[in-house]
Order: C-alpha cells, then structure tokens, then sequence
C-alpha cells in the first residue's frame, strides 16, 4: 500500500490532494511566509491602530480621531497636496478622504488653498497647529513605543526597525510588481 503524504499535523486520508504552488519571491525562488508570521504582523498592526490619539495634546474643542491623524501624518511632508492625491496615497475613497478633510480645515488643523495650476482643485497643506498638534501626537505614540520596547537592547530596537522598513519596500514591490499566481485552468503536477 503506498503511503499517503500529509502536512504536518493533519491525518492521512487515503487521497492526496493537490499542494497549491508556493509563492515565489524575486527571481523565483520559493518563499514560504509562515502563517505566525503573518498572524503576528496582523497582531502589532492592530495594536499600533489601537494607540488613541491623546487628548492631552489637543486644546478644548479640538478633536482627532485615527484617521484624522493619518491623514496629518500624509500631509506632513514639505509640499502641498491635491485631495485626490492624498485620497490615492492612503487608499481611501475620494469621498471619505474628502468629508475627514473638511472636519480637518474646519477645526484650523489644515490649510486648503486654490491650486494655481488648476484653480477648479485645492491644495492642502498643515497648517502651523496641525503641525503642532501632529507632533504632539507622535511624540505621545513613540513614549506609549519606547515603553513597550523598554527592556530591549538598541540593537534588538535597531534591528526591529530595520526590518519593519525592509518589510516596508518589499511588500511596496509586492504590490507595485504582482507576481502571476496560479491563474484558472493552469495544470498542477
């Protein structure tokens, strides 16, 4: 009787069924992303989601919601921006992004100005108490960092960030470059 290949930790079944391709990396060689690896990206994703935007750092009246930080950190850069630049950028509905800027220019967070190559589009822009109220935010974001990585060596810290931005770019290329997957009717062997 011949035997039957299993993965690890299933039962034998009698039929083997057909092991999809692995995914492959550049120049073709075969990765194997563990699913702990992934489960723990989607773990450390959700908590930094979770870090409020502290209201210590606002004055009375103002308020920020997640969203409405990321957005500021998008803006944060040295030039002004088109909506539907920000809204391609963060990839979120022109709509969405359109309706979380108004509250952001509304409560003095972001300047919105006539584009003066296109005076039917806006240019935004932080303005000086978004920038303010943006660094007050990230400041209180890498304290809530520095303590849960408080017990680390600066090489551990180091070689965490390193990797977070090696991730960065590859998963950019990933998703800039897509590599062709088994598509339908492609034979497996």
């Amino acid at each position: 009787m011949a035997s039957t290949a299993t993965r690890a930790g299933e039962p034998a079944t009698g039929t083997a069924e057909p092991r999809r391709p692995a995914p492959t990396a550049r120049g073709g060689t075969t990765c194997n992303v563990s699913a702990g690896l992934e489960r723990s990206l989607t773990q450390v994703a959700r908590a930094i989601l979770r870090l409020e935007v502290p209201q210590g750092a606002l004055e009375d009246g103002e308020s920020i919601d997640r969203a409405g930080y990321w957005l500021l950190v998008r803006l944060s850069g040295p030039s002004p921006v088109r909506l539907s630049g920000l809204a391609e950028t963060v990839d979120l509905d022109l709509s969405t992004v359109s309706r979380q800027m108004r509250d952001l220019v509304a409560c003095g967070l972001v300047v919105k100005v006539p584009d003066p190559q296109d005076g039917r589009a806006s240019l935004l822009s932080l303005s000086d108490r978004g920038r303010a109220v943006l660094e007050a935010v990230s400041e209180a974001r890498r304290l809530a960092l520095a303590e849960a990585v408080a017990d680390w060596s600066d090489d551990e810290r180091n070689g965490l960030a390193a990797g977070l931005l090696r991730l960065e770019a590859g998963l950019h290329h990933a998703r800039e470059h897509p590599s062709r997957g088994p598509q339908a009717g492609d034979e497996r062997t």
